[in-house]
């Protein structure tokens, strides 16, 4: 961890927050959605709203489908305004999606749900913007293409895993996925879901084994990639943590936990001036909607604009870290130190 005094006061880096790997919009949970819950047993949930491609709410009900490789699918639906919102989502991948509109195309958006012990639930919100179809009436779907070469005999073990998900056996699911890697090796996918499962079960040397294993296969799987980089992190490997983070941000460059992990780690080898940009980076495409998820990172700013005398910069970053979390347990501290500062 990273300390450093600021007036007086030792501030310390974290993970604090649980991650998206899709952009989210700056909006917050819709008033009066359509609510669902899933049953998977999970804490988490997905919102947003449909638009149509000119950007106007569609003013009626439409079905969404919420598509999970290891749990299943679930099925919800908007209100009359184009809002929706299913609870009850578990970490792991989810694919949204709306392919029954005869009058749009088929859509759909991935949206990745990380959250590492101890961290409160998330909304992820997001604005599905649907296309209007042309003359064609080809048949909607969606290819997942991760899947398409699996052997049938593996991919029945994978599915046998995602039952025992569903029934909360994460062990019996990961003897599963143990199977059907041995039948197909090449299974990156399983890997990376077996990294997962091992996070679940606070086995981070087995869950970043599983992550490894999948990029040694698919080295530009963005998921276990961004996994892996993050318990490299939390372990205080900073060196090593960087070169992967850079990875991400290559791959994604709209990654708002890879350019804030990034920042993190640059930030604690010292690079205060290669890790500023990251961090704003991060603020930046992460947009209103993960800023309580990114509020560690104005403290680090903070203690960026300290090291440089900018007190002017440095109280604006204090602010902005109050107005997130205004029951920080040093709160009076801070608002102390930003009065102390303003009077400078």
């Amino acid at each position: 961890m990273l300390l450093k005094k600021i007036g007086g006061i030792t501030f310390g880096i974290t993970l604090l927050f649980v991650f998206s790997s899709v952009r989210l919009t700056a909006q917050g949970i819709p008033n009066g959605a359509a609510t669902t819950d899933s049953g998977m047993g999970g804490v988490n949930s997905i919102s947003g709203m449909v638009l149509s491609s000119n950007g106007q709410r569609l003013e009626r009900r439409i079905t969404v489908r919420i598509q999970s490789m290891l749990v299943g699918d679930r099925v919800t639906s908007t209100d009359e305004y184009g809002n929706f919102k299913l609870n009850g989502l578990p970490s792991g991948d989810y694919t949204v999606v709306i392919d029954k509109e005869k009058d749009f195309e088929p859509f759909s958006q991935v949206v990745t749900i990380i959250q590492p012990r101890g961290m409160p639930p998330q909304n992820y919100f997001v604005n599905l913007r649907l296309k209007v179809k042309p003359g064609t009436d080809a048949p909607p779907g969606v290819v997942n293409s991760d899947l398409a070469n699996v052997p049938k005999v593996a991919m029945d073990y994978f599915k046998k895993a995602g039952d025992l998900v569903k029934a909360n056996d994460n062990k019996g699911a990961i003897e599963q996925l143990e199977l059907a890697i041995k039948e197909y090796p090449d299974f990156y996918y399983a890997h990376s879901k077996m990294g997962d499962l091992y996070l679940r079960l606070n086995d981070y040397e087995r869950a970043d084994g599983a992550y490894v294993a999948a990029l040694k296969i698919k080295p530009d799987f963005y998921e276990p990639m961004l996994n892996h980089g993050i318990i490299l992190f939390t372990q205080k490997k900073y060196t090593d943590a960087e070169p992967v983070f850079r990875n991400v941000v290559k791959e994604r460059s709209q990654s708002a936990p890879g350019h804030y992990f990034l920042g993190q780690s640059l930030a604690n080898l010292g690079r205060f001036d290669d890790a500023e940009p990251e961090l704003k980076t991060a603020f930046s495409v992460g947009g209103d909607a993960m800023a309580d998820s990114l509020k560690e990172g104005h403290r680090l700013l903070a203690i960026i604009y300290s090291t440089r005398g900018d007190k002017k910069r440095q109280v604006a970053e204090l602010e902005t870290y109050l107005g997130l979390a205004p029951n920080a347990k040093d709160a009076d501290q801070l608002k102390a130190l930003v009065q102390r500062l303003r009077g400078q």
